[in-house]
């Protein structure tokens, strides 16, 4: 019995093999079967329910919002219209004083100067005066930016005595140089004040700065970068600014209800300080190419800026002000002699400035009338 149900099985699955060697072989279908889509809806609306408003929509706002709104969308459009570019570097600016803003603003400026400088300026006719007067006139000149008003010789306390005047060169008794523009020069006898300025047109230079320039080429560095200020407008530009400030104060304090002081503090942080480092730097770089258009040496105005990074370090926490408004002594340093080829290009394509090294031979003569400096105040603005 065994061996007869053994050989049934085998007999069974040599006959399922003969019919599976010619089976077919199974096809695939290549299309994806069709699924049900679910379809969720929405569930109804709650009694509380309130539809997103579009952020344009205001009628929801409250009347402090809408004037914020108002306001800054007003203001955006008027700031907008009155961005310019300085001329010199391309900078972007807000500038919104029309010329006879500016003439306004330059008289007054000037009528000041004279009430709270005029006792300590020296006289067109002091040494010092007159050397100062024709490095100014050759950096206005070379660049044709107007020339220095006009001055009579005086006979005040200044002038009296006798004066070796031997080392100004003849350039000193020209007479004002070309242009429209006309500018006015003060020289205030403050050896404590290491400073030099321009604004509105006026030049000013207090003699405690003339140790600090050490030479011709040294003054006509700082002259140099104090005009750039007056020919980017920077005086200007920050008036402009100055009715952007409260603005922002007031939007800030309007938008949280809040303030204890921080409104002011970051407006100053946000726009003051970055404008002013940013009109320094800009300065340095106009102030010389001016020089180096006027024939001086470019590399003076680096070396003047290590003298007052010496001057800084022996005085620290004099004038704090000076150091937040100014980029770092390195900084300026490091930039003024990245752009000394370009300056030397700028006076090595002026004909004139050939063999004027002789020219610059009397202002360490000019020195000896003035004592060293008293490191009490100083500054460059």
């Amino acid at each position: 019995m065994l061996a007869t149900h053994l050989g049934r099985s085998v007999r069974s699955s040599i006959r399922l093999a003969n019919l599976t060697k010619g089976a077919l072989p199974r096809q695939f279908s290549n299309t994806i079967p069709k699924r049900v889509r679910y379809v969720r809806f929405e569930e109804a609306p709650g009694p509380n329910y309130k539809p997103q408003k579009p952020w344009w929509d205001m009628s929801g706002w409250s009347t402090r919002h809408r004037v914020v709104a108002a306001v800054i969308s007003g203001g955006g459009v008027y700031y907008v219209a009155h961005l310019e570019q300085v001329p010199e570097t391309g900078r972007w600016r807000f500038m919104d004083v029309g010329p006879k803003m500016e003439a306004r603003l330059t008289a007054e400026s000037r009528r000041q100067l004279k009430e709270e400088l005029g006792a300590k300026t020296l006289p067109p006719d002091h040494p010092l005066t007159r050397h100062v007067h024709r490095i100014v006139t050759r950096i206005l000149e070379a660049n044709h930016l107007g020339h220095l008003k006009s001055s009579t010789p005086s006979t005040a306390p200044w002038s009296a005595g006798t004066h070796d005047d031997a080392y100004l060169t003849p350039e000193a008794q020209l007479p004002a140089g070309s242009g429209d523009k006309e500018w006015e020069l003060m020289v205030i006898k403050d050896d404590k004040v290491v400073n030099a300025m321009a604004s509105f047109g006026t030049v000013i230079v207090f003699t405690g700065i003339l140790p600090l320039a050490k030479d011709e080429e040294g003054l006509a560095a700082v002259l140099g970068h104090e005009i750039a200020h007056a020919v980017a407008r920077h005086s200007l530009e920050r008036y402009s600014s100055s009715k952007i400030l409260p603005l922002f104060s007031t939007l800030l304090v309007t938008a949280t209800g809040l303030d204890f002081g921080f409104s002011s503090m970051l407006s100053t942080l946000l726009l003051e300080l970055p404008n002013s480092r940013k009109q320094e730097l800009e300065a340095d770089e106009i102030g010389l190419k001016l020089a180096a258009k006027a024939c001086y040496n470019p590399s003076a105005a680096p070396e003047v800026f290590q003298r007052l990074d010496r001057l800084d370090k022996q005085n620290r926490g004099l004038n704090i002000s000076f150091l937040y408004t100014h980029p770092t002594f390195e900084t300026r340093i490091e930039r003024l002699n990245e752009l000394l080829g370009d300056a030397y290009s700028i006076r090595a394509a002026n004909p004139e400035c050939v063999n004027t090294q002789e020219q610059f031979a009397g202002f360490r003569d000019a020195m000896g009338l003035v004592k060293g400096p008293s490191q009490t105040v100083w500054g460059w603005a």
